[in-house]
């Protein structure tokens, strides 16, 4: 072979890794910004370009993303058994940190808590001050919870059940326990199912010798809250068992005047994925199907328990909360920061007052008319939102907003799947 070729063999091989390095980079930046559908998408066209320690990496998000937890699980086995000679503290970290919600996810809560014992007791060093109090704190739940049985949901045939509109606009549906029925909140962004102490009481939870501190994104109120397990409740035909309920003082879950309104049991993400298709009618009913019905729409993720779904804005493509337990959907400062100049030209500066745990604030927002968006095949036009200049205390949010119940009632009928993934209209 001649010197020319050679040559040619060693600049191919250098454009090569170069190409791996970028692609690899720019991978990463789209997992830091969690860009899950963009990265899901952009590993599958360039699965080629990257090592197979970042791939396994990288997948192990998305899997997490996309309620594929075992397989993220046994991904970051992998990882960890074949490269953990490669990682940095910080990396492995991130790792656990992951292992644990996939566990967590999967009801699998005593392997949880051994992933958070080996972050305290090995990794303090590189955690932040934030990371490392939020870790102490699933810790004390998930080390509660460690031999408690897995929430169950258990669907013996196609169910429906009614709702309405409580007082603030949110889905109330019937819980059934023994003779009596309760009103709850249906909440896709409430982490955990939670409910009042004098509720807990009526309902006769079993409650856990844990106590921990909680605080308010929203009012930054601080509480102590504790652990209580419903051994069985029904919605409707449907069976629920073991339902894990964060137990809040009364006055925590209390609206003030002028609603002077108590939200006594809100229903949360857990027993909801587990449903795994829910289709909410506008006329008032809801509708659980004994099989969930696959779709490719891939809309719909999770950023751990919260879930995240992908709109068209314009010619912008942007990830947004969804919180059937808000009222109304607003923007957060990432939109305002993203669109600052036709805010400013377009929206209506105000104060509002924002509700959440430990009860309402203030908030100096800008007010923007017909809010275009698309999510799917369907369009919708949101009548007002409220978009927020400042960032929401002590979160460093990625996403652009959270819509709310004026999105589900553009529609006659919206689906979630939790299995495959998506939401839909009809």
């Amino acid at each position: 072979m001649n010197f020319y070729a050679l040559l040619l063999i060693a600049s191919c091989f250098s454009c090569r890794h170069s190409v791996s390095l970028e692609t690899e980079k720019m991978l990463q930046s789209l997992l830091d910004n969690k860009e899950y559908f963009k990265l899901r998408d952009r590993l599958a066209l360039d699965a080629d370009k990257i090592s197979p320690e970042k791939s396994l990496y990288l997948n192990a998000y998305v899997d997490n993303a996309f309620n594929r937890n075992e397989l993220s699980a046994q991904r970051i086995d992998s990882l960890l058994k074949t490269y953990a000679g490669n990682m940095s503290d910080s990396t492995k970290a991130r790792l656990l940190q992951l292992a644990g919600d996939n566990y967590f996810k999967t009801f699998q809560y005593a392997a949880a808590a051994r992933a958070d014992s080996d972050l305290i007791a090995h990794y303090r060093q590189v955690l932040d001050s934030s990371a490392y109090e939020d870790i102490k704190t699933t810790s004390l739940i998930r080390h509660a919870l460690a031999s408690v049985p897995a929430e169950q949901v258990i669907i013996s045939a196609n169910t429906s059940i009614p709702w309405k509109k409580d007082k603030l606009g949110l889905i109330e549906i019937p819980l059934r326990q023994g003779d009596s029925t309760h009103q709850v909140i249906f909440d896709t962004r409430a982490n955990l199912s939670s409910i009042t102490e004098t509720y807990a009481k009526k309902l006769g939870l079993k409650m856990l010798d844990v106590s921990y501190e909680e605080s308010s994104s929203i009012t930054g109120a601080r509480f102590k809250s504790s652990l209580g397990i419903a051994d069985s409740l029904w919605l409707g035909d449907i069976l629920l068992r073991h339902v894990v309920f964060q137990v809040m003082p009364d006055e925590v879950l209390f609206i003030p005047a002028p609603l002077n309104y108590a939200l006594n049991i809100i229903l949360g993400y857990p027993p909801i994925a587990q449903l795994k298709e829910i289709h909410i009618l506008r006329e008032g009913t809801m509708t659980i199907p004994a099989h969930p019905t696959p779709g490719n729409l891939n809309n719909l993720a999770l950023d751990e328990l919260d879930p995240i779904v992908s709109c068209k804005v314009g010619d912008d493509t942007l990830c947004f909360q969804f919180d059937t337990g808000a009222s109304s959907s607003d923007l957060y400062d990432t939109y305002f920061h993203k669109y600052k100049a036709d805010i400013l030209r377009k929206g209506k500066p105000t104060t509002v007052q924002l509700g959440g745990a430990g009860g309402v604030v203030k908030r100096e927002v800008y007010v923007i008319k017909d809010f275009p968006l698309t999510i799917g095949s369907h369009s919708a036009v949101l009548p007002q939102v409220t978009v927020q200049a400042d960032p929401i205390p002590n979160v460093m949010e990625k996403f652009y907003g959270n819509l709310g119940q004026d999105l589900i009632g553009q529609f006659n009928e919206m689906i979630l799947n939790f299995d495959s993934m998506y939401m839909d209209f009809k």
